[in-house]
Order: structure tokens, then sequence, then C-alpha cells
């Protein structure tokens, strides 16, 4: 975060010394005049400011009633040229903090470059195209909820593969990646594009979710049901679609 204000501040200095060497009153023109920006999503646990946004903009995954794995009822993503804000909700009766047996676990899975002929993991999701994942815990102090600062790991199985134990490089934990804030129930966090571990973070991404207790997923976003008039069908879907807001 303070890097980003940095090279703000220093963008704006430069800008207005230039301005300054071009105009004899020194008073930058109105339409080269640099806008600041102001973060839409404030990540301290109210929520209110998610009704602000423009619900278009906003990329949404709700629970199928149906499915196995019913404990992540609802999240959604909104992403600008700073950061990629996640909002979701779990089921209070299926997750709880157990001291001495994990936090919480939440992972987030995120095809970067918008491509599903990169990554892998088709465990959760049919397009099987994550690049990168991020685990952390949603109570990594105890039974009080905490900042969601996760651990982060690379994809280097079969493109479009499966499986778990050896596919993932990790790459530990980036200070300042990530924010995060909630009450039981809700949760927010922000990632820092600026800092995503494999280059540029595509306008167009995609990404998914699971929350776990005990270390097995009790929930999954997105998430689909068995419709058994379909031959071959299965619970799985592809991971959520998100455009940044320019």
């Amino acid at each position: 975060m303070k890097k980003i204000f940095v090279l703000l501040a220093i963008a704006a200095t430069l800008s207005a010394v230039s301005c300054n060497k071009n105009n004899a009153g020194g008073k930058k023109p109105k339409d080269k005049e640099e806008k600041e920006y102001v973060a839409p999503i404030k990540v301290d646990g109210d929520f209110s400011d998610w009704a602000k946004l423009d619900a278009t903009k906003v990329a949404t995954a709700t629970c199928d009633p149906n499915c196995s794995k019913t404990a992540l009822k609802l999240v959604k993503v909104y992403a600008d040229e700073v950061f990629v804000y996640v909002y979701f909700e779990w089921d209070k009766e299926q997750i709880s903090y157990e001291p001495d047996v994990d936090h919480v676990p939440f992972h987030v899975y995120i095809n970067g470059d918008g491509n599903t002929a990169t990554g892998g993991f088709a465990n959760q999701w049919t397009d099987a195209c994550t690049d990168v994942m991020f685990e952390g815990s949603l109570y990594p102090d105890g039974a009080t909820l905490g900042s969601y600062e996760p651990s982060i790991f690379k994809w280097v199985g079969e493109v479009n593969g499966s499986g778990w134990d050896g596919l993932w490089e990790d790459l530990g934990e980036i200070n300042g990646i990530t924010t995060g804030a909630g009450i039981e129930g809700k949760y927010e966090f922000s990632i820092v594009r600026e800092l995503y571990p494999l280059g540029k973070l595509a306008d167009t991404f995609s990404i998914g979710f699971d929350i776990q207790q005990k270390w097995d997923s009790v929930g999954i976003l997105p998430n689909g049901h068995v419709d058994e008039a379909v031959e071959g069908s299965t619970e799985l879907v592809n991971s959520l679609t998100v455009v940044t807001n320019k």
C-alpha cells in the first residue's frame, strides 16, 4: 500500500513540475489535471460501500442450493486499475474456528493471464486454468477474525491438469498484497494488482474460491450441481470471469 501511495505522489510531483515549466502562471490546464485515485471500497468490515458500486461491473457467484458443498454462500468481485476487491459470505453453522485443528483455511485461485490454455487445477472448475493460488486463514490468531495474509503458490503441474501434492510451487508471502476484515459470516479483502506475483494481471481474468473446515473443502464458488438429465454432468463449472473497470 505504501508503495502505491509513493508512486502516486511521485507521479503527481513530476506532473506538477512539468506543468510549471510550460505555464507562466504555474497552473495546470483543466484538461491535463491528474485524476486522484479514490478507493471505491474501504476494507474495514463495514460492507455498505459495496451497495454503491455499479452492479453491472461486479462479478457475482451464488451457491447452487443443490450442490454438495454449500458453506460458501456468496462472492462478489470488483476490480479497478489499482485493486481487486472481494466480498464473500459463508454459512456460520458449517464454519467455525476450532482451536488446535485449523484456523478456517480460505483459498483464492486466480487465472491471472485470462488464458484458459495455461494453468491447471481441474479439481474444482471445468476451465482448469489457475495460475496462482492464495492460501490463508480467516482466523489466523485465534477465535477472532483477522486480516487475510496468505501464502502464495504457483501451479507447476500439467496444463489444465488436476491434483494437489507436488503441483504447487511455494512463492512464500508477499508483504502487503492483501488486506482483509470482516464479521462472523461476512468478509472482504483487497488484492494489490501491482504485487501480483506473475507479472501484469490481465484486464479480464477469472477467479475461484473455496472455504475449508479441518482442511476439507466445504464450500466452493462458483459451483453447480449434477443434472441427471445430462450425460457426464458434474457440479463443476467455469471459474468466475472478472472485467476490470477503467
